[in-house]
């Protein structure tokens, strides 16, 4: 099953014009390795399609420049010069790339910053197959 967003025609046998779904196009930006397995797996489960994974900034945003992802999930407490929270803000502006925020923390100042990011959600970690596609299927027909 495909999630039903980002619809693209295709013709068929007959020469009728038919909608097939695409899957959404999903970034993973995530400097945990394991963690970042566990949501490849979960997100492909879904049938959404993970482009890539980047585990700090300057990564997602070269794969954000070649792949074009519909959506990222970010965490937050991301390693490097900038946090998730800046690197999200650079996905929307250069590419026009929502963001799902992820973390462990439950800092208000954090939470705040996050909010007045622009994002589609937040998921405390840790989250489950539920959780999480709650808030892609909110996220995703924006996109």
């Amino acid at each position: 099953m495909t999630n039903p967003i980002n619809r693209s025609p295709r013709a068929v046998a007959d020469g009728t014009a038919a909608a097939e779904a695409t899957p959404v196009r999903v970034l993973v930006v995530e400097d945990e390795t394991i963690v970042a397995m566990y949501l490849t797996d979960m997100l492909e489960e879904l049938s959404y399609e993970v482009c890539g994974v980047a585990a700090n900034a300057a990564d997602a945003l070269k794969i954000a420049e070649r792949e074009r992802p519909a959506l990222a999930l970010v965490d937050i407490g991301l390693a490097g010069p900038q946090d998730g929270i800046e690197t999200a803000q650079a996905l929307r502006e250069r590419f026009a790339v929502g963001s799902i925020f992820m973390s462990g923390a439950s800092d208000p100042v954090l939470l705040e910053r996050a909010r007045a990011a622009g994002s589609h959600g937040f998921i405390q970690k840790p989250y489950d197959e539920r959780q999480l596609k709650t808030l892609l299927n909110n996220a995703a027909p924006r996109h």
